[in-house]
């Protein structure tokens, strides 16, 4: 293996697939002409986990413990451990962990921060120890899902900057576009690709041309669909909830392991180390029958108090497909909701119609599709290579690298055409996804930025092609209110109340010159970056000064 050059332009970088249940970090080999993963504590993918516990050595302080040793502490720490921690970028709420009965507060880009940085720490000794490289990476790729909003965004670039990484050197990219870069390096004729991205925390539908021109491949987002309330966490609660069937049957639905208050003779501590272990186990499950049609789940003893219970049972692939959830499992009742007797079909027919979203917004039809490439772990389900054979008439493409590892090795070929501009590679052609747009008179919608807008390195300025005006007499100031249109239809000025328009954020214009309505007029400019985050200027055509910026920095303050 060749060692990294050492004449990069801007420094050196690392390309990051930051997951839900598992993470990955790849760098870009310049003499090789190839990405390479980096071992984490000895393998390549990493657990997106972290356990606290009180430092040894001073007792005022925490320690961490991250990956595999966390996710296994887990079992004996739960209140301790946090995992998919991904998933609560954007929420609006902390996380809260107890260490010998302390309680600690954490914002999730804290804790995201924290492995980021643990990540970043193994790559730096990994690059000198291995490569031969002095000094750390200062740069970093990391891949955000493709139908993330904003405020996620913005989170995941918070984590990176304390990680350590320079705040003006972090770049994301969407995880199916890195995805197909992976593929897209060794293709030699032009195809329509769809990626079929079905993660630990979110699924993406992603279409790209790919035109295999001699040693710098194109790539373009045609379109891309996705829904972030649907992943492989889901796929596994199917298990969870049948062995958690199994467990009401053994103790006569006396237990509730989801309400620590409850008068059970199960003490919070139990019951939080039993659902870790219950959680562990569906994961392990759903793994070996992908690759098997039987597996069995042995759990003793799963609890000990008030008596010891033990699991041991059998699921077939065909119960697992079959079975419908049937318990809350502590979701809220929006999302309990959004699961309930649904089984694997229904699971899987949801990533179907983001397919036929995608494909819809296209432009393009199931035959127009050359090739499907399958990435992240729950994708590796017989039932979704059944169900992708079944609507386009030919099996996925079969990747000599592992969908695991695709999206992370993507981000460092883009990493190299940051570090080293010179250097042929694959040419990602940044798109916009949905059209962007304003709220307007009548609760209506003015686009002012369409979809497939080509996204130059500098960003996409797009000034608004009519000057907004006053809706009322001697007001002072104006909303400013944005939305994306995530299913168009064609329809001019669409109400922002239809189905597919999603409210991104709202400030307000203040300081106009108070007069008749329709008197004073506001220029609006729409600015897209590459990594699809979204700044909002408004301006008083009448008033120097009277000016104000939406940005991600503002979104949701």
């Amino acid at each position: 293996m060749g060692t990294l050059g050492l004449d990069m332009e801007r420094g050196l970088f690392l390309g990051i697939d930051f997951g839900t249940t598992n993470s990955v970090i790849s760098i870009f080999d310049f003499r090789e002409g190839e990405a390479l993963t980096i071992p984490i504590d000895g393998a390549n993918i990493f657990p997106t986990a972290i356990q606290f516990e009180t430092d040894p050595e001073d007792d005022t302080k925490l320690a961490r413990v991250f990956g595999s040793l966390a996710k296994d502490a887990a079992i004996i720490y739960p209140q301790s451990t946090v995992l998919s921690i991904k998933r609560y970028l954007g929420i609006d709420e902390k996380i809260n962990i107890v260490v010998d009965e302390k309680e600690f507060s954490f914002a999730p880009e804290q804790i995201a921060g924290e492995i980021l940085g643990y990540l970043k720490q193994k790559a730096d000794e990994y690059a000198k120890e291995e490569l031969g490289i002095s000094g750390e990476f200062s740069g970093c790729v990391i891949t955000v899902p493709a139908n993330s909003n904003d405020k996620q965004k913005k989170l995941t670039k918070d984590a990176a900057v304390l990680a350590g990484f320079d705040e003006d050197s972090i770049f994301l990219r969407l995880e199916p576009a890195a995805a197909a870069i992976s593929y897209a390096v060794n293709e030699t004729a032009d195809k329509k690709v769809l990626v079929y991205d079905f993660g630990g925390g979110t699924f993406d539908a992603c279409i790209l041309r790919i035109q295999a021109n001699s040693g710098e491949p194109s790539i373009s987002i045609l379109s891309t669909f996705g829904n972030n309330n649907l992943g492989g966490n889901d796929v596994d609660n199917i298990i969870v909830d049948m062995i958690y069937e199994e467990f009401k049957k053994l103790t006569n639905n006396e237990v509730d392991l989801y309400d620590d208050n409850a008068d059970d003779g199960v003490s919070k501590r139990q019951k939080k180390t039993a659902l870790a272990r219950l959680s562990q186990a569906a994961t392990a499950a759903k793994e070996r029958l992908s690759q098997s049609k039987t597996t069995k789940i042995t759990l003793a003893p799963f609890i000990q108090e008030p008596r010891i219970v033990n699991i041991n049972m059998e699921i077939s692939r065909e119960d697992f497909t079959l079975y419908r959830r049937n318990n809350s499992l502590g979701d809220t009742q929006e999302v309990y909701e959004n699961f309930r007797d649904k089984n694997l079909v229904d699971l899987i027919d949801e990533t179907i119609r983001a397919v036929d979203m995608s494909l819809q917004a296209a432009k393009l039809s199931v035959a127009d599709i050359d090739e499907i490439f399958l990435v992240g772990g729950s994708s590796s389900l017989p039932l979704v290579s059944e169900k992708i054979t079944a609507k386009f008439g030919k099996e996925p493409f079969k990747s000599k690298i592992s969908p695991a590892l695709s999206i992370s090795q993507g981000a460092a070929y883009y990493c190299n055409m940051i570090m080293m501009p010179t250097v042929k590679g694959p040419v990602v052609h940044e798109k916009t996804i949905h059209p962007l747009g304003l709220e307007i008179a009548g609760r209506r919608f003015m686009e002012i930025v369409g979809a497939g807008k080509d996204i130059p390195p500098s960003g996409l300025t797009v000034e608004a092609s009519e000057l907004l005006t006053t809706n009322y007499d001697n007001v002072s100031s104006m909303a400013i209110v944005v939305y994306e249109n995530t299913s168009p239809d064609g329809a001019a000025n669409p109400s922002v109340g239809k189905d597919g328009m999603k409210r991104l954020a709202g400030t307000s214009l203040r300081g106009i010159p108070q007069g008749p309505r329709g008197k004073e007029k506001v220029k609006i400019i729409f600015n897209v970056g590459q990594d699809n985050m979204l700044k909002v200027t408004a301006k008083s055509m009448s008033v120097d000064g009277v000016v104000t910026e939406l940005g991600v920095d503002a979104l949701y303050d």
